[in-house]
């Protein structure tokens, strides 16, 4: 599944430079339509009536980067919903595995060792550890805070691999907020220097630079709310796994002073 999560992310990035490729293309397409006369004329009729991809090119070149956000959402949503499934964490058999191994004693200590070890599982890694301090005698409390301290670092391990999505939440709406105000200098630079004789094609051009300058933040918006909502989707997941972790680690330790007695 990891060669499954890595080759998503290539086909996302190629696809990512596909799109965006083409999305410059099509804007200096249209610089150069708005380069020839009466070519205001267009944009003034067509105003409020652009589809999707014309609305993109209206933002300008920060909509390079907000693309670019969506993109890492949508691959690391890809990458962890493969990654944080219960199959991938905590598989259902795994325990009951480990249980009929340890019920053995000491004398199946090391082969309990190599079961977590070919798990490849954060459950796996984290009862290694209590492994190890069973097979040097250590007191049940050692074994314990041991077992403790493993399945915390595991479950930390899981939450920074969803940093990405607040990162994009935060950036985003700045981004959005960054482009509106570019498209608004530009738009009053270019109405201050107007002259008075436009008269009140001075005002329409002044409404539809605003008009263009507000796409980014509408766009920035649009990225950030859902990638929050899914930051806090995936972090309840995790938890949900903490929680599943700590309940073996204590049937774990039930196990280790029931050999033990």
């Amino acid at each position: 599944m990891k060669k499954l999560a890595k080759h998503a992310l290539y086909v996302s990035s190629s696809l990512a430079a596909l799109c965006w490729s083409s999305v410059l293309f099509a804007q200096g397409a249209v610089e150069k339509v708005a380069e020839t006369p009466g070519s205001d004329l267009v944009v003034q009729e067509t105003a409020g009536k652009e589809n999707l991809f014309e609305m993109i090119l209206l933002g300008g070149w920060v909509m390079i980067p907000l693309g670019l956000c969506s993109l890492v959402t949508l691959t690391l949503l890809l990458e962890r919903e493969i990654m944080l499934r219960k199959v991938k964490v905590i598989p259902d058999s795994f325990w009951h595995g480990m249980k009929d191994i340890l019920a053995g004693g000491k004398a199946n200590l090391d082969k309990a060792f190599e079961y977590c070890v070919n798990s490849k599982t954060p459950i796996g890694d984290v009862l290694k550890v209590g492994v190890e301090k069973w097979k040097k005698g250590r007191k049940a409390a050692d074994v314990e805070r041991s077992v403790e301290d493993a399945a915390s670092r595991e479950v930390s391990k899981m939450a920074r691999t969803l940093r990405g999505f607040k990162i994009v939440a935060g950036i985003s709406p700045l981004l959005g907020l960054l482009g509106t105000v570019y498209g608004m200098i530009v738009t009053f630079q270019a109405v201050a220097v107007a002259t008075d004789s436009l008269g009140q094609d001075k005002a329409a051009k002044l409404a539809h630079g605003i008009y263009q300058a507000m796409v980014t933040t509408a766009a920035g918006l649009t990225i950030a709310i859902p990638t929050l909502l899914i930051y806090y989707y995936m972090n309840r997941r995790v938890d949900a796994f903490a929680d599943e972790i700590e309940v073996v680690c204590t049937d774990f330790i039930d196990e280790y002073q029931e050999a033990n007695k």
